[in-house]
């Protein structure tokens, strides 16, 4: 049968869903591949990892954006009842005996401008002095940018070794239920036997009774085996994020034949690659920067800004003036706030390191743990392969002298189940040593 491509699968499972009654009728094939692929892109918690990055990188530019320029405006405008202008009262402006006396004789207003006010007020500032904090807090928030990465990739591997654990279980669920039934049909080979060797006076009745009993057990464990497929199927349809009632049919994949580096390789790649290790450096990356920008707040805060004024109410004042100034503030005293903030930078800092140097000796004793699990495994497989040419072997001459009558068909069809029950333990071995070095590379942090 042909591979199916990603999106092809994804588009028969999606119409499988959208009709119930196909659903439950068809299936489609995957391969382990596959399935991983579509885990990456529907698992609902690997959604949520990515839009947690993508926040991260927002505000990773937000804060990149304090370097630059800011240019503000302020507008106000403002309309009374009354005309705006200027009162000059009784001899204001002094007594002049050629106009008769005091001026202005009397109260006088001086109209100036109508009845509204419109004040405009633009800014822009550029900071100077504060580049050192702001790029602190750029290299804080990037440092938080690469930890949510990190998490993402955590999340992506522990979803890609889910879907495996899972896959692996569906295959070894339905081997054993074709191993059980393969077992119900040798002990009703078995009844039939006994029974006529019962009734030719060969044997005695309980040796009937007894393979009778051999095959209730075998069709209860059949039983068994189909509730776990069932249960299995439908953890691994969930991971995948696929609707509850899709039926798959997986493909057993070939043995895997990574040959095994030698250990200090792969803890060396744990400790470049491993997610906890890099998020453990990224909070020891942003804690520097945070000791880094507390210590910036000794720095005076300098600026240069350019303003623009508008107004078109006062007349003895222009409607337009341009200014270029430079604003400054320094902290003279502050009780020891940014001695006490620098010294709290500090702790969190040495608090980061130390966690880096946990993780990083935990990650190196979990690849030690599963590299030695991998090469356990390679040995399982070893002994399931020579196990299975022994009960091959042994079927076929148990098939032969049941042709030549020297055995009773039962024994042929018992021996069948027992090649079988070999290719089940082979199977179990070889999906054992994928599963021991995936987590392997899982730990290393080179899980795809």
């Amino acid at each position: 049968m042909a591979r199916l491509t990603v999106p092809a699968v994804l588009i028969g499972l999606a119409a499988a869903a959208g009709n119930p009654a196909h659903a439950q009728e068809a299936s489609r094939t995957l391969t382990l591949e596959q399935a991983q692929s579509i885990a990456r892109e529907s698992n609902a918690p690997l959604k949520a990892v990515r839009q947690k990055v993508e926040q991260m990188s927002r505000t990773s530019k937000v804060v990149f954006s304090n370097f630059l320029p800011r240019l503000q405006t302020q507008t106000n405008y403002m309309w009374n009842n009354n005309s705006q202008g200027i009162l000059l009262p009784k001899g204001s402006l002094g007594v002049f005996p050629e106009l008769g006396g005091a001026f202005p004789p009397s109260d006088r207003t001086v109209p100036q401008g109508g009845q509204s006010l419109l004040f405009a007020f633009t800014t822009l500032n550029q900071p100077i002095t504060h580049f050192f904090k702001i790029r602190e807090g750029v290299r804080a928030s990037r440092a938080d940018e690469a930890g949510a990465v990190a998490s993402l990739r955590k999340a992506e591997q522990e979803v890609a070794f889910g879907v495996l654990r899972a896959y692996a279980g569906v295959l070894i669920a339905e081997r054993s239920r074709d191993v059980a039934r393969e077992r119900v049909a040798a002990t009703e080979q078995r009844v039939i036997y006994q029974k006529s060797a019962v009734q030719s006076g060969t044997a005695i009745e309980v040796a009937e009774r007894e393979a009778r009993v051999r095959w209730l057990q075998a069709r209860q464990t059949v039983l068994e085996r189909q509730g776990e497929v069932e249960d299995l199927t439908y953890s691994l349809v969930d991971a995948l994020g696929l609707p509850p009632n899709t039926r798959v049919a997986l493909a057993v994949p070939a043995p895997l034949e990574t040959p095994l580096e030698p250990l200090d390789n792969y803890v060396a790649a744990a400790l470049a690659n491993n997610p906890e290790v890099l998020e453990a450096r990224a909070l020891v990356d942003k804690a520097t920067h945070g000791v880094d920008a507390a210590r910036a707040e000794y720095i005076p805060e300098i600026g240069v800004m350019g303003a623009h004024i508008f107004q078109n109410s006062v007349p003895f004042f222009p409607k337009s003036t341009l200014g270029l100034g430079i604003q400054g503030k320094w902290t003279l005293f502050d009780f020891g706030a940014r001695g006490n903030a620098v010294q709290s930078r500090r702790a969190q800092l040495a608090q980061a390191q130390q966690n880096l140097e946990m993780v990083e000796g935990r990650v190196r004793g979990e690849v030690e743990a599963t590299y030695r699990k991998v090469q356990r495994s390679s040995d399982v497989v070893a002994l399931a392969r020579e196990g299975l040419a022994l009960r091959t072997e042994a079927s076929r001459l148990r098939t032969v002298q049941s042709t030549v009558g020297f055995a009773v068909a039962a024994q042929g069809r018992e021996a069948a189940a027992d090649r079988m029950d070999a290719e089940l333990d082979l199977m179990k071995a070889e999906l054992g040593y994928r599963i021991a070095f995936a987590e392997l590379q899982k730990a290393t942090g080179t899980l795809r």
